[in-house]
């Protein structure tokens, strides 16, 4: 068990690894990078280096995952990696979503917790609009010297007093406030956002769009889902250490997780292989 840095990642349990993925992890983003973690048996610096094209042809998820050499630990060797079922599953949420957060990015100009309600649903006023364009997406900024409220409209950037905005008079069937699912994205700042820059080839892409995840962010997300979920002495190795152990438990060969992991020798693999108390009853009960 990891502890204060020290010892290795824990093995998470099956239903440990369940609750993360439904509970633990806030976003179609952080799952995937989760899931690409576990059911390919990478590392995490690995992981949030990947390119779209590693793991998707055009919109759909591809058969086998690309772990690129440039990426890799010691720049071994590009490994392939069949696509797990859940993964392709996972991933193709996240592609949907990404498009669906972009859309809602575009029209509402980013978003922090401080707009967000009780719900994580952003939520608009739309009683009040642009005296320059009638866009009612405006944001408050503040109070001038007067004492009146400044509003910037999201769509032509202007800037006005409350006193200057236009008041349309609303029917019954008009709602006070417009509210948008961000899907669990709490600060579109930070988010990244997949397909903002089209030149941008990351899967998971740094603040704005631009470059791949930090390695820092990343590890924050697995850091902060293990203390949502209360799992003590795991980390980001946790996700390939066991992938590793499951696959060696069901009867995998070493030579085969060699294949997989990228470990140069299989010496520093079996070091990552947890053996189980009824692991070694059944090799003693062999002995008849």
């Amino acid at each position: 068990m990891l502890i204060n840095r020290n010892g290795q990642a824990r093995i998470l349990t099956q239903s440990e690894l369940k609750n993360l993925l439904n509970q633990g992890l806030k976003c179609a983003r952080d799952k995937a990078l989760f899931a690409i973690a576990f059911y390919t048996a990478c590392r995490v610096s690995e992981a949030r280096q990947m390119h779209f094209g590693d793991a998707f042809h055009k919109n759909i998820v591809r058969d086998d995952i690309s772990i690129r050499k440039a990426n890799t630990k010691g720049k071994q060797a590009t490994r392939t990696i069949p696509t797990h079922p859940n993964l392709k599953k996972i991933l193709q949420e996240y592609y949907q979503d990404s498009l669906e957060l972009l859309q809602l990015r575009e029209l509402v100009g980013g978003w922090s917790h401080k707009n967000l309600n009780s719900e994580g649903k952003l939520s608009l006023n739309n009683l009040l609009q642009c005296p320059h364009c009638d866009s009612k997406h405006l944001s408050k900024q503040g109070w001038y010297r007067d004492k009146q409220q400044v509003y910037l409209c999201k769509q032509c950037r202007h800037y006005s007093h409350y006193s200057k905005l236009y008041k349309p008079e609303l029917d019954a069937q008009t709602p006070s406030t417009i509210e948008y699912d961000t899907l669990g994205v709490t600060c579109s700042l930070n988010y990244g956002f997949l397909f903002a820059e089209p030149n941008n080839p990351f899967l998971f892409t740094g603040q704005y769009g631009k470059g791949c995840l930090s390695l820092r962010s990343a590890l924050n997300i697995f850091e902060m889902a293990f203390e949502k979920m209360g799992i003590i002495g795991a980390s980001s190795h946790s996700c390939r250490r066991t992938a590793l152990t499951l696959m060696h438990r069901e009867g995998v060969i070493l030579r085969v997780l060699q294949e997989i992991s990228g470990h140069k020798d299989l010496g520093a693999l079996q070091r990552y292989l947890e053996v189980s108390p009824d692991q070694t009853r059944a090799a003693v009960n062999v002995l008849g």
